[in-house]
């Protein structure tokens, strides 16, 4: 008898599929990077379920791979190739359990799609703040899991900084219902700051309850061309001015991904009369309908128009306008898996720091990668900055492998000179072991492995993901 068999007499054997064609998608990662084997995809339809696989998996010590919407870049709800792991999936855990409009509080199962939480928190006229490119497919899980940041968190933060509560199963499956509203709550350890951004290797998470916050009434968007990073967080400095918190998003693009994403994605139009080196976009919201943030938009830019920082701008006179502006922006990760194979980090340093960075980056590419282009897109707000080696198609596929272990090296060591962070938002995942294990402090990965220890002792939790395997 197999393990799976054992398994059939605890949960509704609907639940356990292993027939090869369903698998297949859940096998490999969005970008196509990762490719691995299971024994099955285990889709429970209740928090008792997960307990049951959970309290299962650690009898048999079977691994337990997490997935969400599997839109990671990063590799981290991908099994590996031994064909020993369970995907768990949470997509049937869908429901919005509560909303609290009095709390501005929303507690969402882990399998709800992140838009589907937008929609409901603003069908009860509040906001939820986190946007994301894949949010028409990520699982609120899955955001948790990763920490999940997007384009506004320069105004409402990551993740982190909006999840009140946490409901997640260990691995010997006790269920932690810790769903609480609470603003402040300093009874203890702060357990649920330890597993948001653990990738499901401490535990899995079932629900979140999260922060709400007024639904703007008054918006502005625009998208600025500019001729240098340097000038757009002067940008952003003459925009804190006048508009302080009401700035909801600034991104950062270079022209190389512009041009990509124009070429590449259907749909997409450039709104100004010519192509510029950079460009930035700028999104303003407000709660009070009678603020005139478009007002206030145009004449910050007419200042950096006078001043010399800005080049050129259009600002949206519609929502369907805004939207293009915005498909821009959210089509970069499509553009870029079109493009080709590249090699792409997730890097942060401090928002001063994000000029000079990106000329480090410039520089070094110039002198060894000739054959690569260097590409830039982030969140410049909040210093998180992706960089993109694009190479070449034609390059032989083993070149492309060394390729990307010798652009790797170069880049992390510029991130770790400015005391930066070899990722922001994307998470270690399978990707960036390696690079965790050279770049953190020693005495902080030890910590780091005595919570995994505590957490979860048998190993049985993600293996491979976030700590390199010893």
């Amino acid at each position: 008898m197999s393990s799976l068999d054992g398994l059939r007499a605890l949960i509704d054997p609907a639940a356990i599929v292993t027939d090869p064609q369903t698998l297949a998608p859940h096998l490999t990662d969005w970008r196509g990077k990762h490719c691995g084997a299971a024994l099955a995809l285990l889709r429970p339809r209740s928090v008792e379920e997960v307990s049951t696989i959970l309290r299962w998996a650690s009898a048999t010590r079977t691994p337990v791979v997490p997935q969400g919407g599997n839109t990671g870049l990063s590799g981290g709800a991908t099994p590996d190739g031994s064909g020993k792991a369970v995907l768990l999936s949470l997509a049937r855990l869908n429901r919005i359990r509560a909303i609290d409009t009095e709390g501005d509080t929303l507690t969402a199962e882990a399998g709800c799609i992140l838009a589907d939480v937008q929609q409901a928190a603003s069908a009860s006229d509040r906001l939820f703040p986190l946007s994301l490119g894949s949010e028409g497919s990520c699982q609120i899980g899955g955001v948790v899991a990763t920490n999940a940041g997007g384009i506004n968190v320069i105004r409402y933060g990551t993740v982190r900084d909006l999840v009140l509560g946490l409901e997640y199963v260990r691995a010997d499956g006790a269920v932690i219902h810790g769903l609480k509203p609470l603003r402040k709550d300093n009874a203890g350890y702060a357990l649920k700051e330890l597993v948001i951004g653990s990738e499901g290797t401490l535990a899995v998470v079932t629900a979140a309850t999260f922060r709400l916050f007024p639904k703007p009434r008054a918006s502005a968007t625009a998208l600025c061309g500019l001729a240098s990073p340097a000038d757009a967080l002067r940008l952003l400095s003459l925009l804190r001015q006048s508009a302080g918190e009401r700035i909801s998003s600034f991104e950062l693009m270079c022209d190389g991904e512009m041009g990509l994403t124009l070429d590449l994605v259907p749909g997409t139009t450039l709104p100004l009369e010519s192509r510029h080196r950079w460009y930035a976009f700028i999104e303003l919201g407000d709660s009070d309908p009678d603020n005139l943030l478009g007002e206030l938009l145009t004449r910050v830019l007419a200042t950096a128009l006078d001043h010399g920082t800005l080049q050129d701008a259009a600002i949206a006179q519609s929502e369907a306008q805004a939207r293009t502006i915005w498909h821009l922006r959210f089509a970069v990760a499509e553009a870029n898996r079109r493009a080709g194979f590249s090699v792409s980090h997730d890097t942060s340093v401090a928002v001063a720091d994000v000029p000079a960075f990106i000329s480090a980056i410039e520089a070094m590419a110039a002198e060894r990668f000739a054959e690569a282009r260097a590409l830039f897109v982030g969140h410049v707000g909040d210093g998180n900055i992706h960089v993109v080696m694009l190479v070449p198609r034609d390059l032989p596929a083993e070149r492309r492998a060394d390729l990307g272990h010798a652009v790797n090296a170069e880049v992390f060591a510029i991130v770790s000179a400015f005391g930066g962070s070899v990722t922001a938002e994307h998470g270690i995942g399978r990707s960036l072991t390696g690079a965790l294990t050279l770049h953190a402090q020693p005495e902080a990965l030890d910590l780091m492995r005595a919570v995994k220890q505590a957490f979860d002792p048998l190993g049985i939790l993600n293996p491979g993901a976030v700590l390199a395997q010893r």
